[in-house]
């Protein structure tokens, strides 16, 4: 990071939570006239978590999103990175993509700049697509928005031992009623699975350019000092005890001595989208467009498919989910019994990461609509302790599986052709 954006984050950060969305409301209303749009049109916040994305509307004129960048890790190369990995995938694949739109100078890109803050932000326009977050019919998460409102009521002393309690015994026994998936939801976790081996796919055949620029999602993207959740750990704060903390950091020990033998070879490692979550797709009809790239980079492919469950790795039913998954994948790529090994590998390594994103983000998100429940301190004291039931459950099951080891791509992996969905 250079000196004007660390110093331009320092006084960002000085800001009152409803400064920070004024302020990044009005570099939005100054990146509007650059993409054409008049100074009437409206600008409305739609989330905003490290990036705050906004909707740009005007009479005559096409519905575009706006997302103003985060300093932190918002290089110009970086975004145009990102960008140009977009372009090449609408010309390498037949995924739909929302596409990013050049302002009325010629770029993808534009800077606003705000002297008070010593602060320069990148702006970018995408191409507005209809549609809504696809959520399958047995989804629980929604279920904890009730309990929440109702321990808003109670003291934190109260409410954190109960979360708990309620956290360890729903991963333990899950639902009473065991979910069953339908045809439609098999065929959502389905088409996941292709879109993350269409991805794959491409990504071992695109020739990274000279600029390129991106986060490594490796071990030490995740689990280090300067990490990609801005170096958040889940060591920090109340929202675990010491012997929380010692499960977690043995759960980390044994993912970092698996991966070492799985390895990072170009079959298994490569550009990733990082986080698949049904709130980064839209769905309109039987179409699924893939949103928000803005946190892909390197990173294992399985990862992939392990941001597909992250929130659901609870679920009664996470195992067939995981089945549909690979079985969409395996239809387009192959996919390697090792691969399948260590697919818990990657949901626990996103599973922890997500954790400490949380702890990062409190209360500094305005989540958006593909969110289902709404991240108060109640959600992420149950979040971590449900972690921790899961990494209790790795632990005896990985404990005493061999790991997987590098193998080598076979000859029908490497002739495999990028299909169309």
């Amino acid at each position: 990071m250079g000196q004007l954006n660390a110093t331009s984050q320092s006084k960002f950060n000085l800001l009152s939570f409803s400064e920070k969305l004024n302020h990044l409301q009005q570099v939005a209303e100054k990146a509007k006239l650059l993409w054409g749009y008049p100074a009437d049109a409206k600008v409305k916040l739609l989330n905003f978590t490290e990036n705050a994305t906004f909707s740009l509307q005007a009479a005559g004129r096409p519905k575009v999103i706006l997302r103003v960048h985060r300093l932190e890790y918002a290089t110009f190369n970086n975004i145009r990175t990102e960008l140009t990995w977009i372009l090449n995938l609408k010309q390498q694949t037949k995924l739909s993509l929302a596409l990013p739109q050049k302002s009325q100078n010629g770029h993808y890109i534009e800077a606003i700049e705000t002297p008070s803050l010593a602060e320069k932000r990148y702006v970018v326009c995408f191409e507005y697509v209809a549609g809504s977050a696809p959520v399958d019919s047995s989804d629980t998460n929604e279920d904890l928005e009730p309990i929440v409102k109702t321990c808003k009521q109670i003291p934190n002393w109260l409410t954190f031992p109960l979360f708990r309690l309620a956290a360890g015994l729903e991963i333990k026994f899950g639902k009473y009623e065991k979910s069953e998936l339908t045809v439609e939801d098999r065929q959502l976790y389905q088409k996941i699975g292709k879109i993350a081996a269409t991805l794959h796919l491409a990504a071992q055949r695109w020739p990274q350019p000279a600029f390129y620029e991106r986060m490594e999602w490796n071990f030490s993207g995740t689990f280090g000092r300067n990490n990609n959740f801005y170096g958040a750990s889940y060591h920090t704060g109340h929202w675990l005890h010491s012997n929380e903390i010692r499960i977690l950091d043995r759960c980390v020990e044994l993912m970092r001595k698996r991966l070492m033998i799985y390895g990072n070879g170009p079959d298994r490692y490569g550009m990733i989208h990082s986080d698949l979550r049904t709130a980064n797709l839209l769905k309109n009809g039987q179409k699924i467009t893939v949103l928000d790239f803005d946190d892909c980079g390197q990173g294992w492919f399985m990862y992939d498919l392990a941001s597909a469950v992250a929130l659901m790795e609870h679920r009664s039913d996470i195992e067939e989910i995981i089945t549909e998954l690979l079985d969409g994948y395996q239809q387009v790529r192959t996919i390697t019994q090792q691969d399948q090994d260590e697919l818990w590998t990657f949901i626990m390594m996103r599973r922890i990461g997500l954790l400490q994103s949380l702890i990062y983000r409190m209360g500094m998100v305005v989540e958006g609509s593909g969110e289902t429940v709404e991240l108060t301190p109640d959600v992420l004291e149950f979040f971590a302790k449900g972690t921790v039931v899961l990494a209790n459950r790795y632990l005896k099951r990985y404990s005493l599986m061999p790991a997987a080891k590098q193998a080598l791509p076979t000859q029908k992996e490497r002739k495999t052709k990028v299909p169309g969905l």
